[in-house]
């Protein structure tokens, strides 16, 4: 009686080894990274349609009430990220950024973020800003603008 258990455990401990020990060859094996390297993206093999840049017009209550301008824009056929230089170029599908101008001002400033333009403090009357869409080298895709007023009786916003 006492071999009959002796052999029992003798079983059941090489059967857990050898579990244990097909369990590591296993984890070892199941990782394709380790044995073929990352995977390789494929390159898009037709054109990418043209990037395209639609805004709406501002926000009407914000502007109205308080005389702040919320832009949103939406950018199709891109991807808007914050990476720029020549190597970004061979990105596919392609990324890019916008450039927001105000007034026809000289300078710009960039975005990658895809959320709403917001604009506080601008005195009252016409204003315009042109959203332009950028590839990754600051090479116009498309461009749109929106033109409005901000009203004379707007509230300049309060901050605590």
């Amino acid at each position: 009686m006492a071999n009959l258990k002796y052999s029992s455990l003798k079983g059941t401990l090489l059967l857990s080894i050898a579990v244990v020990v097909l369990s590591a060859v296993n984890a070892v094996a199941q990782s394709a990274t380790d044995k073929c390297g990352l995977a390789q993206v494929i390159p898009l093999s037709t054109s990418e349609p043209p990037a395209k840049i639609l805004v709406d017009p501002p926000l009407a209550g914000p502007l109205a009430s308080r005389g702040v301008v919320i832009i949103q824009y939406c950018a199709q056929n891109i991807h808007l990220e914050p990476v720029f230089g020549a190597g970004a170029l061979a990105a596919s599908p392609r990324i890019g950024h916008i450039h927001v101008r105000l007034d026809d001002a000289p300078w710009v400033w960039a975005d990658a973020s895809g959320n709403p333009v917001i604009l506080m403090g601008l005195p009252p009357g016409p204003h315009k800003v042109a959203l332009e869409l950028q590839d990754a080298n600051h090479h116009l895709l498309d461009k749109a603008e929106v033109a409005f007023v901000v009203p004379e009786t707007s509230a300049p916003p309060e901050h605590h």
